[in-house]
């Protein structure tokens, strides 16, 4: 792997381990979905309409200047950049006893338990190659697609005129998740933590958020003391991105182990009775597809638990489809509480 890929890929690591600011949440601190009342909801339902543009790319050295300016990375083609990817992947597990023992580490931390713990070295390997072509690709124009039936099945959801809380994992590339809804449907509004908020710095990890701000589809919201709007958006029947596999006070069976999760998904559900929507994002090469997955009616369950395990478990059976292609649990929220025999909530 060339040198400046290593440097780029360890300022990454490192950016996502620095705290934004003093009294606040770290960058792999889980968004705080809490339930305390917001005293006028209309107010801020507007603050969140009238939200700021996305700020500018900010300066950094000429290097890192290089390998993330959007113009050129549009003069690439995606196929080549992913093949790139995919070799210098090949590369590591090859060559870097550290990635490849790092990488054996994570997959553990997902498998152990289920049906694919025999397969920890192979989904290794295949996990240092995804991380490579997912870094690449998140550079590359955001773009996705839905085949015919999840497009068929979304339009049906759409037409019961319900809220829909869109349920995803960070599993593929998830971030390109809304480029793949209609253009008619894309006022939706997604949770996220301050980190996204945060002035972009002068670096790498700086430069990454502000693309990630730019291609955010839909209003932002910020995580902290949300729920009450977020149930308010979804009884109005607008539709919510949330993630589901984020740290909480729920213990759950997830990927063969205990899991404390957030159920947030789930009593969100039940109050605003509206409907689950869980998706994924999949690879297929150089492109990204979103599936649909069959909704989740709170009105057919006997309450929040029973309804948090069904899209448990869905969500389960799609990672397992693909195990190398989910994200380091503790690179999300975990905080190192992610581990073969448990994820424990930090």
């Amino acid at each position: 792997m060339p040198t400046g890929d290593r440097a780029e890929k360890r300022e990454w690591e490192d950016s996502l381990r620095r705290p934004i600011r003093a009294g606040t949440q770290t960058r792999r601190e889980q968004p705080d979905m809490s339930t305390q009342q917001t005293p006028d909801l209309s107010a801020a339902l507007e603050a969140i309409a009238r939200q700021p543009p996305p700020p500018r790319m900010p300066p950094a050295s000429l290097g890192i200047l290089v390998r993330t300016s959007p113009l050129l990375r549009r003069l690439v083609p995606t196929r080549l950049v992913v093949h790139r990817a995919e070799r210098q992947g090949q590369v590591l597990w090859e060559e870097s006893p550290g990635e490849r023992k790092q990488a054996i580490s994570i997959i553990e931390s997902i498998v152990a338990g289920t049906s694919r713990a025999e397969e920890v070295e192979k989904l290794a390997r295949q996990y240092l190659i995804e991380s490579q072509i997912d870094t690449a690709l998140s550079w590359q124009p955001w773009s996705a697609q839905m085949d015919a039936d999840s497009s068929a099945l979304l339009g049906d959801i759409r037409s019961q005129q319900r809220g829909m809380l869109l349920s995803a994992c960070h599993l593929g590339a998830f971030y390109r998740s809304m480029h793949a809804f209609p253009a008619a449907s894309r006022s939706h509004y997604t949770v996220a933590g301050p980190w996204l908020f945060a002035p972009p710095s002068h670096d790498y990890w700086g430069r990454r958020l502000a693309l990630w701000r730019k291609n955010a589809l839909g209003h932002l919201m910020l995580s902290r003391g949300s729920f009450p709007l977020l149930r308010e958006l979804l009884a109005r029947g607008e539709s919510v991105y949330l993630f589901f596999d984020l740290p909480g006070r729920h213990e759950t069976r997830f990927l063969g182990k205990p899991a404390m999760l957030a159920d947030g998904s789930a009593r969100l559900a039940f109050e605003a009775d509206a409907l689950i929507v869980p998706l994924r994002a999949r690879r297929a090469g150089h492109r990204v597809w979103v599936d649909i997955g069959t909704p989740l009616d709170p009105r057919e369950f006997s309450g929040v638990e029973a309804l948090h395990d069904a899209l448990a478990a869905l969500h389960e059976r799609w990672i397992l489809e693909n195990p190398a292609a989910m994200a380091d649990p503790n690179s999300f929220g975990w905080d190192d509480g992610a581990g073969p025999h448990a994820w424990i909530r930090p």
